[in-house]
């Protein structure tokens, strides 16, 4: 069992803070002409580059934005001097495996800097903290059955079990309910596969190379299976059990709270033992607990944010590339040639297609590429 990632995987927090009234009027014509193109609009402002969104946020967020796959989600009240709280953030698990939690306070206020909105040490508020261990583990199976529960948690935490699974195998199983406590443990190679998350295979073999291993074959199940267990703490954890509001209680708190949310739910071997909180605890959940007592908070990984975004910026190109071949096919298909599909002559067929557009509505084309530009800014920048 070999540790491959370690680190924050997802933070919410607010800020006593709210956005000028020059950004929110070129946020709300952003968002109005979201609406009207049903797609995100790009905005920069002082330098700082942003897509908005044609809707809000809960809570009285009127205006979204979005920072890119390796940045946060932020979300603007209309600015109120009655309303303090104007500001909030959730921050992408890329983001924090990139950059650690050190790394990610320092774009934050970067950020906030370069839009205008100020900022007073201790003026936030933190409403959830992810954090996950990622572990190459072959020949590693999860069985609902073996978690046990502390016999305290029943009456103050919901703890209900969640499974997950295919062709008779359990793919993962999430325990607990936001916004308290709960823990995830889950194949994540398949979830990457699943979900095109390609950017992880290099995150893990840059950890890998970092310590001279070879890296893992995406293909190859039996020697590359990962699991992760990630623990969450949601604001009724966080705020009402432990006290976490600030930057400095999460470094204080942090450590102890997720040693007792690792006691309070356990992975066990299950024994002829009738009292399952005798039971022996799985070198799984051993390992987590070992790793959860050394630092918590400046875990980056070694992966390079311009590799990470190229392999982004290729899933995506690889993506268009699919939906070419299937619009080629159906056009051969409908004109009743399929030559104009085969793989010698697609090429002149695609190209043929874009040159009728041009000659059609040049101005139309070309409005489609620079917004397509704008929404990949991101990536290709």
């Amino acid at each position: 069992m070999k540790l491959i990632h370690k680190g924050f995987d997802g933070l919410d927090i607010a800020f006593q803070s709210h956005i000028p009234e020059e950004l929110a009027t070129l946020l709300e014509a952003s968002k109005e002409e979201a609406a009207v193109s049903h797609g995100e609009t790009l905005l920069e402002y002082n330098g700082a580059l942003m897509h908005v969104a044609e809707s809000g946020g809960q809570g009285g967020y009127t205006y979204r934005v979005d920072t890119g796959p390796d940045g946060e989600t932020w979300f603007f009240r209309k600015p109120n001097p009655r309303d303090q709280w104007g500001i909030r953030v959730s921050v992408k698990s890329l983001s924090l495996a990139l950059y650690g939690l050190g790394g990610v306070r320092a774009r934050l206020f970067a950020f906030m800097e370069a839009i205008g909105a100020p900022y007073a040490s201790g003026a936030e508020s933190i409403g959830r903290i992810d954090y996950c261990l990622d572990f190459l583990a072959p020949g590693f199976q999860l069985f609902p059955e073996h978690f046990v529960m502390h016999s305290n948690c029943s009456r103050v935490d919901n703890h209900e079990m969640e499974a997950h699974g295919r062709s008779g195998r359990v793919t993962g199983v999430r325990i607990g309910k936001m916004p308290g406590r709960q823990i995830n443990v889950y194949d994540k190679r398949a979830d990457v596969i699943a979900k095109r998350k390609a950017e992880w295979w290099e995150i893990w073999n840059a950890n890998l190379k970092a310590e001279g291993l070879p890296p893992l074959d995406p293909q190859d199940r039996d020697v590359a299976q990962v699991w992760r267990v990630e623990c969450r703490a949601g604001k009724r954890l966080l705020k009402d059990r432990w006290d976490i509001r600030k930057w400095g209680d999460l470094d204080d708190k942090l450590g102890d709270l997720m040693q007792e949310t690792l006691s309070a739910l356990r992975y066990c071997i299950p024994s002829g033992d009738t009292n399952r909180a005798r039971w022996s605890i799985d070198p799984l959940w051993r390992r987590v607990k070992q790793e959860m007592q050394s630092d918590l908070f400046e875990m980056a990984c070694n992966a390079s944010p311009s590799a990470v975004k190229e392999i982004i910026r290729h899933e995506h190109a690889e993506m268009l590339g699919r939906q070419i071949t299937g619009l080629s096919a159906s056009y051969a298909a409908i004109m009743e040639d399929r030559q104009a599909a085969s793989p010698e002559t697609l090429p002149e067929t695609v190209q043929k297609l874009v040159h009728e557009s041009l000659c059609r509505d040049t101005d139309y084309f070309y409005s489609k590429l620079e917004k397509a530009e704008r929404r990949y800014v991101f990536i290709t920048a």
